[in-house]
């Protein structure tokens, strides 16, 4: 069983791996991180992150839908599913999406900012 620190381990070179366009490999480490926990947040997120890395929108909505029916507030969730809304060109649904951030977390600058793109 993987221990808290070594999943954040493995998140960042995943993450830095979709950075670099190896999103294969990447999901192959989230994937793993699943297998033995299925419900861990950023490890949800960050595999939906991957397929909006490469356009694959409705993906990427299905597993932020998933992670915010458990989590209704989770702002990293409700602002890559704005993300992917946002880049899917349903500006409307981003807006709104945007505006469920929740104030003071780090994913809210980032809403704000594609929010005013809308």
């Amino acid at each position: 069983m993987l221990t808290a620190s070594e999943i954040t381990r493995l998140l960042d070179v995943a993450n830095a791996g979709v950075q670099r366009g190896e999103v294969a490999l990447a999901r192959k480490v989230y994937q793993g991180i699943l297998a033995g926990h299925p419900d861990h947040v950023p490890t949800l997120v960050s595999l939906a992150m991957s397929h909006i890395a490469v356009g694959q929108y409705e993906e990427a909505d299905g597993i932020l839908g998933k992670v915010l029916e458990s989590h209704p507030e989770d702002p990293d969730a409700l602002a890559y599913l704005g993300l992917s809304a946002f880049l899917a060109g349903r500006k409307d649904e981003a807006r709104g999406i945007f505006e469920k951030v929740p104030e003071g977390t780090h994913a809210k600058a980032m809403a704000d900012a594609l929010a005013a793109e809308c």
